[in-house]
């Protein structure tokens, strides 16, 4: 869907696969320091962030459709998914740890990664039924309210 809309904005191929390279290389980059943050910072304050740090780059794609609102925003989503990643990450395994089970690690946060691609199909289908309703501001809205509600929960 983020592909239609950057070329109904008028970027070209190439830069709409430069837009996808640096969403890679943003959260390539931030993973590891994220996991730093996780043993810093409140993990509760940060998986409350990371979700809102994607909304913002939403907001930018909705409100000002240009190359560089799209790059920004493809930046901010990537740090908010290094951060969210590493965060969820430490906490999940520093509970397993207290509670003697660190062992089930592996299966939990494969688990939990499953679970998260099945909402995000799930939440694909009715996106492209809105987006042929009412256009791009109406799902642009609903996702930065879909991260907006994530922060609550990650609060």
């Amino acid at each position: 869907m983020y592909a239609v809309l950057f070329a109904e904005t008028g970027l070209s191929a190439a830069q709409i696969s430069s837009l996808f390279a640096i969403w890679s290389v943003t959260g390539f980059v931030f993973e590891v320091p994220s996991g730093a943050w996780a043993d810093t910072f409140s993990r509760r304050r940060l998986l409350a962030l990371a979700p809102v740090l994607a909304g913002a780059g939403f907001v930018l794609w909705t409100f000002i459709p240009s190359y560089l609102s799209f790059a920004v925003g493809f930046m901010l989503w990537g740090v908010g998914s290094a951060m969210q990643s590493g965060t969820l990450e430490a906490l999940v395994y520093e509970e397993l740890t207290r509670v003697g089970a660190s062992d089930a690690f592996a299966r939990l946060i494969g688990r939990a990664e499953a679970a998260a691609t099945l909402a995000q199909l799930i939440a694909t289908l009715p996106a492209g039924v809105i987006l042929g309703a009412t256009g791009y501001h109406v799902v642009g809205l609903a996702s930065v309210g879909a991260t907006l509600l994530a922060a609550a929960v990650g609060w």
